[in-house]
């Protein structure tokens, strides 16, 4: 809801300064500091400056509504970058307009999460010495979990082994269960834990729907088992993950009167990068966000519907938050936020032109297209925003079609250095898919213009805390080498030093001792 649609009478007038604000808004930034109350969406396309107008919508909601400590805007994004940056452009308003800072609180949504399921350990079921597990114990956890499994389940696991077609060939054997131990049972032990979890399942209820579809080789019986050994192998280390904290957080906000003391100190939720959140989350933010007498829900939600980065690894769907827009258009609370100076127009033409190409070609009906329709533009002349839209540095998009990665690394060190004659106060970014991408282009780059380049590798910060995991792996290797799993393990972490090439770790391990006794 916004300020056209709601009574006058339960409006403050804006100071002087934040009307200064409010008026360089741009499209969409405005609805969001316009906002009164209810539900808002605001689909957003990348550069448009969605932190910036919630930051100043944040401050402007807080002078109007008088918030304080005890009523708070509760603002919630992805990660902890995104928080911190977002917590600053706020205190930095707050103080230009001479307000009081406890108004607001920024959280993560997991960090939300993890203090409403510890508020209330009696009814999240979380006890107050569990311990969060972080992501890396998560996949030893699982691994652990397939090995326990297939101890237990030998004749299950040995028909999946065997399959539809197997002569008894005891090296295919071999290939086969490194396959399943190794790749197969770990992502389906992921896949189906994350899955029940977001929508309540426990292993028994897992179980139960194996009657309801049966198959050859009784997947949802084998999913059961796996969840079931996972949630005990959690319990004993009085660990929790992501998903258990977040259905923890909604166990607690599912009481009356736990709910009744969270809502009486939360005036509404915005959210940043709403593209990022799953399911679970979303519902969560929902209830926080629900006003305890008239069921109104007071929800900001920004973000950017054709792009989820954690969507590769998270229950996070694009989708989601566009069936969010789609319901707020119908109730006419849409804002859209097309305008965005980061880029060059030559740049913001290729992205439109992307988006038009893939949906034209996609075979599916208009609901499910791949992308939103939603075009960027680049912001007006008087925009606030320092050299907004700037002009391209020579072509401004240029194709490229080298003959190897050395020569992909060649290529764009030469080009750094035309740049840098030009403008030698210029700084480049260099985006790349993966962590070792990035350590590879950055070695190569210096060892060609190493004199002549200061290069920064973004992850170069956080590789030391990589050596404990990888010391272990190649002691545990050292422990037992003829462990498959210890064996495939060290080669992992040869490999991501350049020591030996990329190579199929499932066929040296079926016989370790011929690839470590040749």
């Amino acid at each position: 809801m916004i300020d056209s649609e709601i009574h006058p009478e339960t409006q403050s007038p804006l100071g002087p300064m934040l009307e200064s604000w409010h008026d360089r808004l741009r499209p969409g930034q405005r609805e969001i500091a316009d906002w009164t109350g209810g539900r808002l969406a605001v689909s957003a396309v990348p550069g448009a400056g969605k932190s910036t107008g919630m930051a100043v919508a944040a401050a402007i909601a807080i002078a109007r509504h008088e918030l304080h400590a005890g009523k708070q805007l509760v603002i919630v994004t992805f990660t902890r970058s995104a928080a911190a940056n977002l917590k600053g452009k706020i205190r930095t308003y707050l103080k230009e307009f001479n307000l009081p800072m406890g108004g607001f609180t920024v959280q993560t949504l997991h960090g939300l999460a993890w203090s409403i399921a510890r508020s209330a350990p009696s009814v999240s079921g979380i006890s107050s010495e569990a311990v969060l597990m972080t992501m890396n114990q998560g996949h030893r956890l699982v691994r652990g979990t397939v090995e326990q499994w297939i101890l237990e389940r030998p004749k299950l696991f040995g028909r999946l082994v065997e399959g539809q077609q197997f002569d008894g060939e005891e090296t295919e054997r071999l290939r086969r269960q490194a396959v399943l131990r190794m790749e197969v049972l770990p992502a389906l032990a992921l896949t189906v834990i994350q899955e029940a979890k977001k929508s309540g399942l426990k292993p028994d209820e897992v179980l139960e729907l194996q009657a309801r579809s049966p198959d050859e080789y009784s997947v949802l019986a084998i999913s059961a088992g796996l969840y079931q050994q996972y949630q005990q192998q959690l319990r004993s280390r009085n660990w929790i993950d992501y998903d258990e904290m977040m259905v923890a957080a909604l166990r607690v906000l599912q009481n009356p009167a736990c709910l009744e003391q969270w809502r009486s100190r939360v005036f509404a939720v915005f959210e940043d990068e709403a593209q990022d959140s799953s399911p679970l989350q979303t519902q969560l933010l929902e209830i926080l966000s629900t006003h305890p007498e008239t069921q109104q829900q007071n929800l900001i939600r920004v973000g950017d519907p054709n792009q989820a980065i954690n969507s590769t690894f998270t229950p996070a769907d694009p989708i989601f938050f566009r069936n969010f827009c789609d319901r707020c258009a119908q109730e006419k609370t849409l804002a859209e936020m097309t305008q965005a100076g980061r880029s060059s127009m030559i740049i913001l033409d290729a992205a439109n032109f992307v988006l038009d190409w893939v949906n034209a070609r996609a075979i599916v009906e208009a609901k499910s297209l791949p992308f939103r329709t939603q075009h960027i533009v680049p912001v007006s002349l008087d925009d606030p925003q320092p050299d907004a839209n700037p002009d391209p540095e020579g072509l401004g998009l240029e194709i490229h079609r080298p003959n190897d990665t050395f020569e992909t690394v060649e290529r764009i060190g030469d080009r750094i250095l035309e740049l840098l004659e030009c403008n030698p106060k210029t700084s480049v970014a260099i985006l790349v898919r993966t962590n070792d991408q990035g350590k590879f282009i950055a070695s190569e780059l210096k060892k060609l213009h190493g004199d002549a380049l200061s290069i920064f590798e973004v992850g170069e910060q956080e590789r030391r805390s990589h050596i404990p995991a990888e010391m272990m792996a190649l002691l545990q290797f050292c422990d037992r080498p003829h462990s498959p799993d210890y064996l495939k393990n060290a080669l992992a972490v040869l490999v991501r030093h350049k020591r030996i090439p990329q190579q199929d770790f499932n066929a040296l391990v079926i016989e370790p001792e011929q690839f470590l006794y040749p």
